[in-house]
């Protein structure tokens, strides 16, 4: 008996797609998924499309726009080919507001690199005020310089505005939603110095004074203003014995403070390196006194949660208020709380430490960054020379 023979049928045509095309191909054959590659200025671009004639018509768009210059070809597979046409039809509709969201979203969305994300909101708000409904093509460099000279402002303030304002555009340019930055044009103000110095001696006296009275103002039964208080002088202690910048004081958690090696771990600074500050005795009991309180960051906003971080060191995020009045209380003239900084650099200095230990101390990325910091006094000064006329003898 023969064994029964089963018909072979043929394997299946693949259905044909037309003549093949350079640039156009399937990344996983037979998934009807179609992609295009090219090169511009020596990078391949590989960019997912879908279905094959669209692939062909989108790979045709690049090389025209490539040949004649009519229009911008994508670097990345993100973007896309369009026309000048279409280019000047999209950015006839986007306004200022436009572009500052987009550059408030892409702020909010990376703060390891953009650390600030109080002052660019706010400047950003200030452009929308006076610019948001208009045209972001049909903004002129005047009409910017116009709005930033009549800003009752110093001219580092205004000098900020027109970096962010020329931002919102290079952002808007990097997305294709603009072609031209109007405030590239627009000039930066001459600013000086400004006063910078450090505090002194009988001036951190009579500040320790009025911050001591606030405290014994409060009294037994005021318990949580009198907390509040005595945080105050906690902020200050920490401030001129630790030099640290104001952003990584507020922010400090508490598993970054070490009391058992009486150290201070910094991270996510402005030079983008983590750093040790060493505690010393006053730092090392302020900390133990923030401690002790029983007071809590509270950032809140009607009907919603606090979103403050549970383990946050510092109780009081802000110390604009408190600080300015009792600068003014103290009759102290012409000091930022960045100062206090300057101050720790200078203290370093006076105390013989050299230009090296002083850099390390505050996170500096240079020698040179450190001697704008150190404001030496005049008693300083004449011992320096009385030492050098000892050498001389």
């Amino acid at each position: 008996m023969t064994a029964m023979t089963h018909p072979t049928h043929p394997a299946p045509r693949k259905k044909r797609t037309g003549k093949a095309v350079a640039g156009v191909y399937e990344k996983n054959e037979g998934s009807g998924i179609w992609y295009v590659r090219y090169r511009l200025h020596g990078h391949l671009v590989r960019k997912r499309i879908g279905r094959r004639e669209d692939a062909v018509a989108y790979l045709e768009k690049v090389r025209y726009i490539r040949s004649s210059g009519n229009g911008s070809v994508p670097e990345t597979a993100k973007q896309t080919a369009r026309t000048k046409d279409e280019v000047e039809a999209e950015i006839a509709g986007v306004t200022v507001s436009h572009l500052c969201d987009l550059l408030l979203n892409h702020i909010q969305k990376n703060p390891k690199k953009y650390k600030d994300q109080e002052n660019p909101p706010r400047r950003l708000g200030q452009i929308k005020k006076e610019f948001g409904s208009r045209i972001a093509s049909g903004v002129k460099a005047h009409e910017i310089s116009d709005w930033l000279e009549n800003i009752d402002r110093a001219p580092a303030t205004r000098n900020r505005l027109k970096t962010t304002f020329s931002g919102v555009y290079r952002h808007g340019i990097r997305k294709g939603k603009v072609s031209v930055n109007p405030a590239r044009d627009v000039a930066s103000e001459p600013v000086g110095e400004g006063v910078i110095r450090a505090l002194s001696e009988k001036e951190e006296a009579r500040l320790r004074k009025v911050l001591q009275a606030d405290v014994d103002a409060c009294g037994p039964t005021k318990t949580t203003l009198k907390e509040r208080a005595q945080h105050h002088i906690y902020e200050l202690d920490i401030a001129l014995g630790a030099g640290l910048r104001r952003g990584e004081q507020y922010s400090l958690p508490w598993p970054d403070v070490e009391f058992e090696e009486k150290k201070i771990m910094v991270r996510n600074t402005k030079t983008n390196t983590d750093r040790v500050v060493y505690m010393n005795e006053d730092v090392f009991k302020a900390f133990r006194g923030l401690k002790s309180l029983s007071l809590h960051r509270k950032r809140r906003v009607a009907g919603k949660p606090n979103n403050s971080a549970p383990d946050l060191v510092f109780a009081i995020a802000d110390n604009k208020k408190w600080f300015a009045s009792a600068l003014r209380r103290a009759r102290i003239k012409n000091f930022r709380w960045h100062d206090l900084r300057h101050s720790f650099c200078t203290r370093l200095a006076e105390n013989g430490a050299n230009a090296f230990v002083i850099m390390k101390a505050a996170g500096h990325k240079s020698a040179q960054t450190s001697a704008r910091y150190i404001h030496l006094n005049e008693k300083t000064m004449r011992l320096a020379m009385e030492g050098l006329r000892q050498l001389e003898k």
